[in-house]
């Protein structure tokens, strides 16, 4: 593991009080599979919140994509009842519709290295170009190595920035959830505020360990809460080494 996984899973195993093994970390790949790791160590009590959130995420699904309201239940796999060709118009429908915040549909993993890739190539091209032309003016005064390198880091970060921004629009049709269940815990994470918590015996809930989750990933990782969803992985989504 790199130090940013070591990091995320001393942090998460001080905050809970748990020990997570060298093993238990690698086959944790998304942040679902923490959350279920991390809820295997706990004596946690089910909650009642996750009930309301998924109620109206429901409700919303129900209303935007006119399916009967008893074929959406927890386990409800998403990507049936919201085929791809569709899927934006659908997602947005459903935004709307809820009248809380919600996570955007991302783009694939294996399409966002191309992406990368392409603007590190791009960003190479231009860094190296600028670099002959100014020792061809015979005006820089660093090394051209050094010219180099600080364009091709500047230029890479403006162009993956630019990319994502103007693709996510038209190639962005992943889902950030595979369940309905799962999505509504993402609307509870992203909308807590909204939420009475309910903890009678003291013990924590589901609920707030998967709150209190987001929050430790988003603070070590410096990412947007609407970015950690269930089935993001560590490493190709949340960029974690």
């Amino acid at each position: 593991m790199g130090m940013d996984a070591v990091e995320l899973i001393l942090r998460t195993e001080d905050e809970f009080s748990i020990s997570i093994s060298d093993d238990e970390a690698a086959s944790a790949f998304t942040v679902g599979g923490l959350y279920d790791l991390i809820l295997s160590k706990l004596d946690t009590s089910p909650g009642c919140i996750t009930s309301k959130a998924f109620y109206l995420t429901r409700r919303a699904l129900v209303e935007s994509l006119g399916v009967p309201r008893r074929s959406i239940r927890p386990g409800t796999k998403l990507s049936p009842i919201l085929p791809d060709e569709l899927r934006r118009a659908q997602w947005q429908q459903i935004r709307n519709q809820i009248g809380l915040a919600m996570p955007p549909l991302r783009i694939p993993a294996d399409l966002k290295q191309r992406l990368y890739k392409r603007a590190f190539t791009i960003s190479g091209v231009i860094a190296i170009a600028a670099c002959g032309f100014a020792l061809w003016l015979g005006s820089w005064p660093f090394p051209a190595f050094v010219l180099s390198a600080i364009l091709w880091v500047g230029l890479s970060v403006a162009s993956i920035y630019l990319a994502e921004r103007l693709a996510a629009p038209k190639l962005a049709t992943e889902l950030p959830a595979d369940t309905a269940g799962e999505l509504a815990r993402v609307v509870l994470s992203l909308n807590s505020n909204s939420f009475s918590p309910a903890n009678p015996d003291g013990r924590l809930t589901n609920e707030e360990v998967w709150i209190r989750l987001v929050d430790i990933i988003c603070d070590q990782l410096q990412v947007g809460r609407d970015e950690v969803v269930p089935n993001a992985r560590f490493a190709d989504d949340l960029l974690v080494d």
